[in-house]
């Protein structure tokens, strides 16, 4: 039985470890929290980074800013294009009553060079995106993000170049 659970919590890590998004869930406070997940492309020799945002009320603005500060305080400011929102809807019964919730899922693409994938690696502490009505902020005491968008970005790339 022990061999079993090992095997099965092995082969859990191995397929996350393989992954190619990084995410993260913020939650300061139960109305501002979102769920952000940061996705790597290549299409067409061009690297960009997808970002969604999934929360109760948080969209992109119209040309959305990405801003990521590294862990030696270089600034890399990424400009985009919303590529999607959708929403859900569900209620929650409470006595009699119906409490309507509902969540967006934002969606944009910030296209990126390598020279900005590269300094990725030093790691990164702080996170700006621009959304509606608030901007999304997050600081890190350790890299959570940084280094895993560059693995994921040249593993990305492998795919690409070996089509």
């Amino acid at each position: 039985m022990k061999r079993v659970i090992f095997i099965i919590c092995f082969l859990i890590c191995a397929i996350a470890s393989n992954a190619q998004s990084v995410s993260y869930t913020y939650k300061p406070l139960a109305a501002e929290g979102c769920h952000v997940d940061y996705s790597t492309s290549w299409q067409d020799g061009k690297a960009s980074l997808i970002v969604s945002v999934r929360s109760d009320r948080m969209k992109y603005v119209s040309n959305p800013i990405l801003l990521l500060k590294t862990t030696n305080g270089e600034t890399i400011k990424l400009e985009g294009t919303p590529l999607d929102v959708s929403t859900q809807s569900a209620g929650i019964v409470s006595g009699n009553i119906v409490i309507p919730v509902q969540e967006f899922n934002a969606t944009a693409q910030f296209p990126i060079t390598e020279e900005q994938i590269e300094l990725l690696n030093q790691g990164i502490t702080k996170v700006r995106i621009s959304l509606i009505p608030m901007n999304h902020e997050r600081t890190f005491k350790k890299d959570k993000i940084g280094k895993k968008l560059y693995k994921a970005f040249y593993k990305t790339k492998q795919i690409d170049d070996n089509f």
